[in-house]
């Protein structure tokens, strides 16, 4: 079947689809039933012919659908049901809680963005260039702004805006398809579009008017064009360089993030199998560029870390007391590291949730923010030990042209996620949210990883979870000690902290046993044969 007559076929399902995307936002969007409905349907029309053409380029695949309907399904419907569940499952005393936001800088930028809509004769072009108060970027306060003015004056039905994100995201599944399965393989694109496409932060920070989105969406293609960077040069090149452009309006910060991750893949995949002379041409101006970055962007970089810091330690008193007790000159070392746990899964499991407890109190959460909480930290504790079991075994890959591109991702992730936590002081929501975006790459390695410990039976991969699992334990127990008051006597930090290395210490320990025996085994042969 060609692909013009695939895509006539399935255009009635995109319809039917798009009515009921449209049903949904105009039952629980704030605002006229019948406006909410004819906007969100002609948006989602709209969206629906990208969506045809991706999933035919992609290979007009049943899972591919399951999964691309899997992203915007579960991002849509938790935006719609955060709108309508937090005012009354949220804390009571939160004005953007009250409003349905789940977050400060979505709930102010939309507040502006009504406000200019209705008390300003801005124009479309001028929107775009126009400096906003509660968006450093602007593209999603001039989103918000001609939604207002052109599709919702009459009420803030901010919901079409994350309509529009979880389309963006879902886009973004196709890109990501074709990349792992054409250069990795099956298992690995089944793997890695399922991770994207469930991963529950993914789903969480869409559930207000937020960037996230569109920016994973935006990275997943710039991810398939480094992929085929070899196979389709001109194409590849065109879509990585929009791709970066079409970041810009959203993060600038991110834009180059993508920028660096790009050149560091070209390099490993293009450039060092050439000669040795670009493997030490890229590390010389990699370095350089590294240094005068810092050179440039220290200060600012160094007022955010001291700003989300000192913020850190406001909020929690312990890590207060733990950074009095290590000092002040590791503190930025220790909440790096403290940032790797966000969102702590043994605190939110045991956290005292209302009405058991006081609310106003502040040692206490609501229902809402506790299952949410729940359902973030399980999604990053279950990802972690198959990330960095990835991260660790790309050394180990024997084919040298694919070990270096290992290694340079694992590299990327490993800074990516440092400097999330460090930028966002290894908080409860800035850290995961600016380590989630390069989503992509993380989903990548994750399923490689999985893929590479099947191949090749590798019990590595158990002792990474065995020693999460361990950190588990140890830390539910402290959590537990700290909240049930003197009813269990509290474990001291340092101690648990302690028992941890040691236990974990003894599980890699076991991983030295074998090469250590087949090492002492040769020197025996060898012995053995010079004697005789």
């Amino acid at each position: 079947m060609s692909e013009k007559r695939s895509i006539i076929r399935t255009l009635p399902f995109a319809v039917v689809l798009a009515a009921l995307f449209a049903a949904a936002a105009a039952k629980w969007t704030p605002g006229a039933p019948g406006v909410t409905f004819w906007a969100a349907a002609c948006i989602s029309l709209i969206l629906m012919i990208p969506s045809l053409l991706l999933w035919t380029w992609g290979g007009r695949g049943r899972t591919l659908v399951m999964m691309m309907l899997a992203a915007f399904s579960l991002r849509f419907a938790f935006g719609l049901a955060t709108v309508n569940l937090l005012p009354t499952y949220g804390h009571p005393n939160e004005q953007r809680e009250q409003l349905g936001f789940l977050f400060d800088d979505a709930w102010r930028r939309d507040e502006e963005a009504w406000a200019v809509s209705h008390q300003e004769d801005v124009s479309f072009s001028e929107s775009l260039t126009r400096e906003y108060r509660n968006d450093q970027y602007g593209a999603l306060s001039a989103m918000s702004l001609w939604l207002y003015r052109y599709i919702s004056p009459d009420a803030r039905r901010y919901t079409l805006i994350m309509l529009v994100g979880a389309f963006v995201s879902a886009l973004g599944v196709p890109f990501l398809w074709r990349a792992l399965n054409d250069r990795w393989g099956r298992r690995i694109c089944l793997i890695g579009c399922w991770i994207y496409a469930l991963y529950p932060d993914s789903i969480f920070f869409s559930g207000s008017p937020m960037r996230e989105p569109f920016l994973i969406g935006i990275i997943c293609a710039a991810f398939w064009a480094l992929s085929t960077v070899r196979e389709h040069k001109r194409s590849s090149w065109i879509v990585l360089a929009v791709s970066i452009l079409v970041c810009l309006p959203f993060s600038t910060l991110v834009a180059v993030i993508l920028a660096g991750a790009a050149a560091a893949w070209i390099w490993a995949e293009l450039l060092i199998p050439r000669s040795k002379v670009w493997l030490w041409t890229g590390i010389i101006l990699g370095s350089l560029a590294v240094l005068a970055a810092v050179i440039v962007f220290l200060p600012a970089f160094n007022e955010w870390i001291h700003f989300d810091i000192y913020t850190t330690e406001n909020k929690s008193g312990w890590v207060e007391k733990v950074v009095g007790e290590i000092g002040a000159q590791f503190r930025s070392v220790f909440l790096a590291f403290y940032g790797l746990t966000q969102p702590v899964l043994p605190a939110i499991l045991v956290y005292p949730t209302a009405p058991a407890c006081d609310l106003a109190a502040g040692t206490c959460t609501t229902i809402y923010w506790k299952v949410a909480g729940i359902y973030r930290a399980a999604g990053w504790y279950i990802l972690v030990p198959f990330l960095f079991y990835a991260i660790f075994s790309s050394v180990r890959v024997k084919d040298k042209k694919e070990r270096g591109l290992m290694v340079v991702n694992g590299v990327f992730i490993l800074v990516w996620i440092f400097l999330s936590s460090l930028r966002a002081g290894g908080d409860q929501i800035d850290n995961p949210r600016y380590r989630m975006i390069f989503l992509p790459w993380l989903a990548f390695m994750a399923a490689w990883g999985i893929d590479y410990a099947l191949k090749i039976r590798d019990w590595w991969l158990v002792r990474w979870i065995t020693v999460e699992l361990i950190f588990l334990w140890f830390f539910t127990q402290w959590y537990v000690s700290r909240y049930s008051g003197n009813a269990i006597r509290r474990f001291p930090f340092w101690k648990t902290v302690i028992y941890i290395l040691i236990c974990s210490a003894a599980v890699f320990a076991t991983g030295l046993i074998s090469p250590l025996r087949r090492k002492f085994e040769k020197k025996e042969e060898r012995s053995f044969t010079i004697e005789k």
